[in-house]
């Protein structure tokens, strides 16, 4: 249920983003640059906002803690925010280009409906969740699995290249064009398979991981976020009792899961490269490539940086607190 819920997010996600690039482009390309840039980087943050706060819903429940309830409602109201802003360079973009009232009213009525149904959705997936198990965290991955994990990732990878290679040799054969420019988007349609199939497994293969940290963390998000503090930002931060041993089992785990979340964006984000380099060269979208691939390779160079920090210092955490273990198969060894 998971992996699906995964699946059908980022497929809806993505096609409501290309949705609403093509309505700024067929209508609203006559707006003054700034307003036109400002609306192509609105478009993907009125989408992913209440994507957030689904997946938030349906891996936290609000009632867990009091923290969590306080950290779910930042979290939405945070959310709301970005979005109140991002419909007024929408509307102000569509007053400059003279756009038909459905326009903004579109992305207006589409933002208020994903914020509604966001939560309810998200608790409702949560649901149909199997209750947390009595020794959470010790069911995860050994180096076995992870082994095995990344072989699957590498063969899908593989097998892609291989599936897609064939397919441009069956299109050269059986078709004429030949211009530099058609071969460059036959590609990039073509990078754009392989790179999302294996961003893909990666999620498939890494869920059990994401699944066993939130249980180490009691599926508690205020506790998750005491032990981001502790063991990520290393800030001096007091842990309530009996909270110790999860703490280091959590750092031993994720950097595991953190690796897999830097594969996984990666691999989406050059995929989603293709696809706006093929469009780019079609010029059919106007600007929004370009400006769309300098926002993600600048989020990659924030992220992944990030993120190499954080494994180091949750493997130093782990090292230093490693006594607090009971026996070694309490942290992130055994075969799940």
């Amino acid at each position: 249920m998971r992996v699906f819920a995964y699946v059908l997010t980022i497929v809806l996600t993505t096609t409501l983003t290309l949705a609403g690039a093509l309505i700024a482009i067929l209508e609203l390309r006559r707006a003054p640059t700034g307003l036109f840039v400002g609306v192509s980087a609105s478009i993907p943050l009125l989408v992913a906002g209440p994507v957030l706060i689904g997946s938030l819903a349906a891996y936290w429940d609000r009632r867990s803690s009091p923290a969590s309830t306080v950290l779910l409602r930042r979290w939405f109201l945070g959310v709301v925010a970005v979005d109140v802003i991002a419909l007024v360079v929408v509307i102000l973009a569509s007053a400059s280009a003279h756009a038909p009232v459905w326009v903004p009213a579109v992305f207006v009525l589409g933002a208020a409906v994903l914020l509604a149904i966001a939560q309810p959705l998200g608790a409702r997936i949560r649901r149909l969740e199997p209750p947390m198990p009595d020794h959470p965290g010790i069911e995860v991955f050994d180096q076995r699995t992870v082994r095995k994990k990344v072989v699957a990732i590498v063969a899908t990878f593989v097998i892609s290249v291989v599936v897609v290679s064939v397919g441009l040799a069956v299109l050269a054969v059986f078709t004429t064009r030949s211009s530099a420019g058609g071969l460059l988007q036959e590609a990039s349609a073509a990078g754009q398979l392989v790179f999302t199939a294996t961003a893909f497994a990666v999620l498939i293969v890494a869920l059990p991981l994401n699944t066993a940290l939130r249980d180490i963390a009691g599926r508690d998000l205020g506790r998750l976020r005491r032990f981001n503090k502790v063991v990520f930002a290393r800030t001096p931060h007091r842990l309530e009792p009996g909270e110790e041993q999860a703490a280091v089992r959590f750092a031993v785990c994720a950097p595991v899961q953190q690796g897999f979340v830097v594969a996984y964006t990666i691999l989406l984000y050059v995929g989603v490269g293709f696809q706006m380099v093929s469009e780019a060269f079609r010029g059919t979208m106007g600007v929004f490539p370009e400006v769309f691939l300098g926002l993600m390779v600048v989020t990659l160079l924030w992220f992944v940086p990030l993120t190499v920090r954080r494994m180091r210092r949750a493997t130093a955490y782990a090292q230093q607190h490693a006594a607090v273990l009971d026996h070694p198969t309490t942290g992130c060894t055994t075969a799940s």
